[in-house]
């Protein structure tokens, strides 16, 4: 059997000695990373609009610009509490990275990976039902699609990373 200093994992010497912790985030853990930046973006993105034709107000007319803006939401004005829930699970996918970069190879102090992988099971069945059950007369936006693929990309790059994680432990 090898020792570990034979094996070149030592933490002094070998293959890993000058790689950083932050250098050895995973491919999944990358991809949960840019998902949960996604996903916090689309939140300020438009949501949902109206397609009913507002007519165009004449120049200097007052509110004419709240009446355009009015046309569309962002996911912030949109749900009541999805957009608070998809944001905590953002922070709590890009806290744990701040912490691995940070240079504390554990990031946070519990299983942010299975956390976020059931808060993104949740996150996608809710973002799913608002894709499904729009309103009639309203229209889906652009904000809407990259919040439902960013979901989905943190959800499937937490069970990866999950599953790393477990694979690492077992062997």
């Amino acid at each position: 059997m090898r020792t570990r200093a034979a094996r070149g994992d030592h933490p002094q010497g070998g293959r890993n000695a000058a790689r950083p912790a932050a250098v050895g985030s995973s491919g999944p853990q990358i991809i949960a990373i840019v998902s949960a930046i996604a996903l916090v973006v689309s939140l300020f993105l438009a949501w949902g609009g109206s397609s009913v034709d507002i007519p165009a107000l004449p120049e200097g007319v007052p509110g004419a610009a709240e009446a355009e803006d009015a046309a569309t939401v962002s996911g912030w004005e949109s749900q009541n509490t999805l957009d608070i829930y998809l944001a905590i699970l953002g922070v709590l996918v890009l806290g744990n990275a701040v912490m691995m970069f940070m240079g504390n190879p554990e990031g946070l102090p519990f299983a942010p990976a299975a956390a976020a992988f059931l808060l993104g099971v949740i996150g996608t069945v809710l973002v799913a039902y608002v894709v499904i059950d729009v309103p009639e007369g309203a229209e889906r936006e652009i904000g809407l699609w990259i919040a439902l693929a960013s979901v989905i990309g943190v959800t499937i790059g937490s069970y990866f990373q999950m599953r790393d994680e477990v694979f690492e432990e077992a062997y």
